[in-house]
């Protein structure tokens, strides 16, 4: 409403003054006529033609030169004051004449501004009082009156009553004004009214037509809601029902793995877990796919140490990138803090995502990986940027576009030949935006990919385990000479030795590394890679003990330390690449303080599960599983820790069992007949007065599950298909000194 009022407002002023402009062209040529007429009586042609003329001009040239101002409107109003002045003249006092200031304040309301009265009136009595002054002092030819002499009374009564009339104009202007606001006003809620009867006509017209969509606003609302609580209750049971048989066949190929077997049997094995573990990246995809969609995907915040994140990323990856003869490397900016805040798991998930990628579409060359602080906020905020880069096949700049959508890959052969769902970067970017970051990718066809990408953090600030790191203070400025095909190899290990006070010296190849050695005898120890061109690790191993015997040689080897005993006897240490930074820092300084203690971090093929491992932790262990063929894994597994654990086919078996006897540790199934997991757990919680640790063993994999399990009381949460290595750390983090002594109970 005040809008309009100011737009008509303003629409009825520049009307009234152009309105009133025009007048004034009538009443100036009236004016000046006028000067004209009365000329002949005295002869005052000259002041007709010279001031009327004077008059005019001043008037125009204001209101051409000021075209935007009002104050050409001020300057007629002294105008028409000058007019009466020189009428008074011309007729030599004549005192009819003093009635044209009355007109010319009469013509001024048109413009409806009492204010334009001001000049007028100043004007006139300005020129009363000096000309009547003037005449009597006895000044000739002052034309003001034809009166000998004004008395002062006379002239008092004659500026009051212009005055007065002066006012009563100004008073009529503003009335005027004031009378064109009010219409202005009414005209508006006028309008405002109409407008107010046609909207309520048209709300009874739309009434039932609105009533009608917001019924089946509701009604969709409700049918959405019910749709995506069956969607997640679908997805909770498809990940169960695929899950149960899931672990069965990964958990009996790591068994069958664990036994006697010729090298063809334990090709089919690994062919089985591979095939099993990709099936399971399959379907973990496609969860997490539905999950994020549905909205009922959260990211953690829980304290984590990034180094061990992705070093435990490359782990994965690092005896295939061996097989295919790929260096996998990594690197952590100086400003990156050792402790972040975040979800570990999701940003291992992506790291994952983008390293797989990479070796997928990478034959031979390098994955590196880097990690930097883009920006740190006052508050310990961090904005984290990761670079995963490759030197793989590269990828067209007209098919950038399709990376990041649901069920795209760059061509159709690209799944014929590399495989995929096409979701795991689909599932990267929902994540890394879930993260509050970005992803984007570079790329040239031939010169492999570099994917980054940001998400928020902040700094720990929580006392975390950290990695044992090794004290170099003692070595500080000894010699190393480090040998690597690879320069991005070269470049992080002389950062990270300088990082330790040491003198790294590097060499591009075996034969450079002898000629170094032939010239320069001031080495500590020899840091060597396994697989390099014309001169291998061996070689120059060999080598280098014929040149300098006392210097211990260090191997990094994609293959692990499967080294004849001949060859072994060579090295002080060998370490499987990718190489851990608390591992490296170990055997330098085992080889830097000459401890021929025979280090082997790492092997190819380990022992998953140690037979001693019940004698290390020993506990009585109760199983509550119903699928026979989830028991027939789990026994098998337990039996090869060396536990003898019991089995309880449902939560009321579970009751009667832990009746009988204590339980160390419960590994408790969360979907059961009869009873499930969850309300046994709360019963035994309530009742029992010795309490077992309880670990849950589900299928489900949506959101919030493990909040479920650890709500109904349990101790904590592993997922099926179970892993081997995360049974082994939940039992040994849940072990307890003294346990394992439990007793029967009579009845």
């Amino acid at each position: 409403m005040g809008k309009d009022k100011i737009q008509l407002t303003a629409q009825y002023q520049d009307a009234v003054k152009k309105r009133s402009d025009r007048l004034m062209n009538y009443f100036l040529a009236a004016f000046f006529g006028c000067g004209l007429l009365l000329a002949p009586f005295y002869g005052t042609w000259s002041i007709a033609l010279g001031v009327g003329s004077l008059s005019m001009l001043c008037y125009y040239s204001a209101k051409r030169m000021l075209p935007g101002s009002d104050l050409y409107q001020y300057v007629l109003s002294f105008v028409l004051a000058v007019f009466m002045a020189q009428f008074i003249y011309q007729m030599h006092g004549l005192f009819e004449m003093h009635f044209f200031a009355f007109i010319a304040s009469a013509i001024l309301i048109t413009y409806q501004k009492w204010k334009l009265q001001i000049p007028l009136t100043v004007a006139v009595v300005v020129h009363h009082a000096a000309l009547g002054y003037l005449q009597n002092l006895g000044y000739d030819k002052i034309y003001f009156t034809q009166l000998d002499l004004l008395s002062l009374q006379t002239f008092i009564i004659h500026v009051i009553l212009a005055a007065v009339i002066f006012f009563i104009c100004g008073l009529w202007a503003f009335q005027l004004k004031k009378s064109g606001e009010i219409q202005i006003s009414q005209m508006v809620e006028n309008n405002l009214l109409q407008q107010e009867a046609m909207m309520l006509n048209e709300r009874r017209k739309n009434h039932e037509t609105l009533e009608l969509a917001y019924m089946n606003e509701q009604k969709a609302r409700e049918e959405a809601e019910q749709a995506n609580q069956a969607k997640s209750i679908f997805l909770a049971t498809m990940s169960h029902e695929i899950r149960t048989p899931m672990n069965g066949v990964l958990g009996m190929a790591s068994l069958l793995n664990e036994t006697p077997l010729t090298e063809q049997q334990r090709m089919y094995t690994e062919t089985i877990e591979t095939c099993g573990e990709g099936l399971l990246n399959v379907i973990n995809d496609i969860l997490d796919f539905s999950k994020i969609e549905s909205g009922n995907m959260e990211i953690e915040q829980e304290e984590f140490e990034l180094r061990g994140c992705i070093e435990d990323v490359l782990d994965i990856f690092g005896a295939k990138a061996a097989k295919l003869g790929l260096e996998l490397v990594y690197q952590i900016g100086e400003e990156v803090p050792f402790q972040l805040v975040g979800d570990d798991l999701r940003l291992r998930q992506v790291l994952t995502n983008l390293v797989g990628n990479a070796m997928k579409f990478t034959t031979e060359g390098e994955i590196f990986i880097t990690a930097g602080a883009k920006t740190i906020g006052d508050k310990g905020e961090i904005e984290l940027e990761f670079k995963v880069k490759d030197t793989g096949i590269g990828i067209p700049a007209d098919k950038l576009g399709r990376l990041f959508k649901s069920f795209s890959q760059v061509d159709s052969s690209t799944t014929r030949k590399y495989g995929g769902t096409g979701l795991g970067l689909a599932i990267s970017e929902k994540l890394i935006r879930l993260m509050n970051g970005n992803i984007w990718v570079e790329s040239e066809p031939g010169k492999g990919s570099v994917f980054s990408f940001t998400i928020r953090s902040r700094k720990g600030t929580r006392t975390l385990t950290p990695l044992h790191h090794y004290n170099m203070g003692d070595h500080a400025g000894k010699r190393i000479l480090v040998v690597d095909d690879n320069l991005t190899n070269r470049a992080i290990l002389k950062n990270q030795l300088e990082s330790w006070k040491l003198v790294p010296v590097m060499a591009a190849s075996g034969n450079e590394a002898i000629e170094i050695l032939k010239r320069d005898s001031g080495f500590d120890l020899i840091l060597t890679d396994m697989q390099m061109p014309y001169m291998d690790g061996h070689e120059l191993a060999r080598a280098a003990k014929e040149l300098r015997p006392h210097v211990p040689v260090i191997l990094l080897s994609s293959a692990g330390d499967e080294l004849d005993k001949e060859n072994r006897q060579r090295f002080h240490s060998v370490m499987r690449k990718p190489v851990k930074q608390h591992i490296l820092g170990k055997n330098i300084l085992s080889g830097l303080s000459e401890l021929k203690n025979n280090l082997s971090e790492q092997r190819t093929v380990q022992e998953k599960l140690p037979s001693n491992f019940s004698v290390l932790y020993p506990m009585d262990i109760l199983v509550a599983e119903d699928n026979l063929i989830n028991q027939q894994v789990i026994l098998h597994v337990l039996d090869k820790l060396g536990y003898e654990p019991e089995i309880a086919e449902n939560g009321k078996e579970v009751l009667v069992k832990i009746n009988l006897r204590f339980y160390d540790v419960i590994l408790m199934d969360m979907q059961m007949p009869e009873m499930d997991g969850m309300e046994a757990t709360k019963i035994i919680r309530e009742t029992e007065a010795n309490q077992p640790v309880i670990i849950a063993l589900t299928a489900n994999t949506m959101q919030g599950d493990q909040q479920v399990c650890l709500d109904a009381g349990m101790d904590d949460y592993v997922s099926k298909p179970i892993k081997l290595e995360e049974l082994i750390e939940k039992l040994k983090k849940w072990s307890r000194p003294g346990i394992g002594n439990s007793t029967a109970i009579a009845g």
